[in-house]
């Protein structure tokens, strides 16, 4: 499981992808609300990874681990 930064650069999500050294734009979040935040990203390029809903939206930037995403 690599871990993953999230980080908001002009008012767009960030994900950087450490083992990788892969930086890309957040397209699509499954899960985007004050209650509950993660799911399936798809990133610019084709890419597409899963982090465990979180709870709630966290204080970026924020590092987690993440699974790569078939779906």
């Amino acid at each position: 499981m690599p871990m993953v930064i999230f980080r908001l650069r002009d008012n767009s999500l960030y994900c950087y992808i450490a083992k990788q050294d892969l930086e890309a734009k957040v397209l699509e979040l499954e899960h985007n609300l004050p209650e509950c935040w993660g799911g399936r990203i798809s990133l610019e390029g084709g890419k597409a990874y899963y982090i465990a809903p979180q709870p709630a939206i966290p204080r970026f930037p924020v590092s987690l681990r993440a699974t790569r995403s078939e779906y």
